[in-house]
């Protein structure tokens, strides 16, 4: 049997990848970190999440401007039913050491204990620790390396606030579901 030509090749892989996305789609698959991995009900309930200050440092700062972005769009909940509360801790670590002894790969791992209050009632719902790693080389340049740095405590920072969005989400999806 000779082989396809390309063009029907091109055609019957095209109708695979087709068939695949309906097949998922029928199956009610939704992507976890998409536009629509949460239903409008637990996008309505996240709306009413107040994130408390989290700490006084600049990690503790960024990750709370995160968590509003991502939970509230950028809101702040007007009358809030849940209160999320997060203790912030960030380790740093060095990974990679050359012969002189200096550091050339750090590891940061920020985690955080999530706690999400009832606000009417003070009764803690959701009592969880979430984490997220990140790493970063250090360059020669004094500047590049504090660059460095701190992007990768950003980047930490945006992945622990997406973990904890989701922990969120599903936790008042299934509460409200219930």
């Amino acid at each position: 049997m000779p082989p396809l030509p390309r063009a029907a090749r091109r055609r019957s892989g095209l109708a695979a990848v087709l068939a695949a996305g309906l097949l998922t789609a029928a199956c009610g698959f939704q992507p976890m970190y998409g536009a629509r991995s949460t239903s409008a009900e637990a996008e309505a309930l996240l709306g009413s999440v107040a994130v408390a200050p989290i700490s006084s440092d600049r990690n503790g700062q960024i990750l709370r401007n995160d968590l509003i972005d991502k939970i509230s769009a950028g809101r702040t909940a007007q009358n809030p039913r849940y209160r999320l509360d997060v203790e912030l801790e960030t380790l740093e670590l060095g990974g990679l050491i050359q012969t002189d002894a200096s550091i050339t790969r750090y590891t940061v791992t920020m985690r955080g204990k999530i706690r999400l209050v009832d606000v009417a009632s003070g009764t803690v719902v959701m009592n969880e620790m979430a984490r997220a790693t990140t790493s970063y080389s250090v360059p020669l340049s004094e500047y590049a390396s504090i660059t460095a740095q701190q992007d990768a405590h950003r980047r930490a920072s945006g992945q622990l606030a997406d973990e904890i969005r989701s922990r969120i989400a599903s936790f008042l999806e299934t509460r409200h579901r219930g």
